[in-house]
């Protein structure tokens, strides 16, 4: 669907955007183009990874889990109780599948429920189905469908190997009451080329943080200063005001 504005709440901005739509796109696969990978929930949130490799071993014989995502507690580091497995073969994800097998069985008093992943949505294109186009010199991205237990520190360390990201440039959107993250932020590059990794890579294999595909566009806008550090100051207290357009050179455009 075309969209002409979007508005932000809470440290948001009114954004001026081409036409844009949403895209499905393929889920993992191997090199052959087989998807092995399983959506799984119900797990005990004090279990371990070992713990869960053994329970996929003892009730389905399977061995050969190459990857397992699951999202933690970022306070306590218990798991969520949920997460993605990928198999390294058809037989295993089946197994998985299966209620003569894994699904349906249970891991202490909790109840395992396994199910096909599902189509994920790509964050927003251009009309033509391209990624969407840099504007001249933007070296800031805008960043949604974060975890809501996301920190800077975490949206930093996945967005550095993008390009330097400049002094105080992390900026999450938080709850004024228990200052959660809402979903989304902001990651400002010290150049323009960070931006356009960082948007080109979300766009063509994804961007994740703890399971979660991230929508990552680029942000032209300047952001509120009503915003906050994990501390509960205020960003624009902590780092003072910043020349926006200064900030940015130019770089690639598609």
């Amino acid at each position: 669907m075309p969209v002409a504005q979007n508005l932000r709440e809470n440290g948001s901005v009114k954004r001026r955007k081409q036409p844009q739509t949403m895209i499905k796109i393929q889920k993992k696969t191997d090199e052959g183009g087989n998807d092995y990978t399983v959506y799984i929930e119900g797990l005990p949130f004090d279990s371990t990874e070992e713990q869960i490799r053994e329970f996929f071993e003892r009730n389905g014989g399977i061995t050969d889990i190459i990857e397992m995502r699951l999202p933690k507690w970022q306070d306590s580091g218990r798991l969520r109780g949920y997460g993605h497995v990928v198999f390294k073969s058809d037989d295993s994800k089946q197994k998985a599948l299966s209620r003569d097998h894994v699904n349906g069985k249970n891991i202490g008093r909790r109840y395992i429920n396994v199910q096909p992943v599902k189509d994920v949505v790509t964050g927003p294109i251009s009309a033509d189905g391209k990624a969407p186009v840099q504007p001249k010199g933007c070296s800031t991205i805008f960043v949604k469908n974060l975890p809501y237990s996301a920190t800077e520190t975490e949206l930093q360390t996945t967005f550095a190997h993008f390009g330097k990201i400049v002094d105080g440039g992390i900026r999450l959107a938080r709850n004024s009451e228990n200052q959660n993250s809402k979903g989304f932020g902001y990651v400002e590059f010290k150049n323009a080329e960070g931006a356009y990794d960082a948007v080109q890579k979300g766009f063509k294999k994804g961007v994740t943080m703890s399971g979660r595909r991230l929508l990552v566009d680029y942000e032209e806008n300047k952001p509120k200063g009503s915003f906050k550090t994990d501390s509960g100051k205020l960003w624009k207290k902590e780092f003072g005001e910043r020349d926006h357009k200064r900030q940015r050179s130019t770089g690639p455009r598609l």
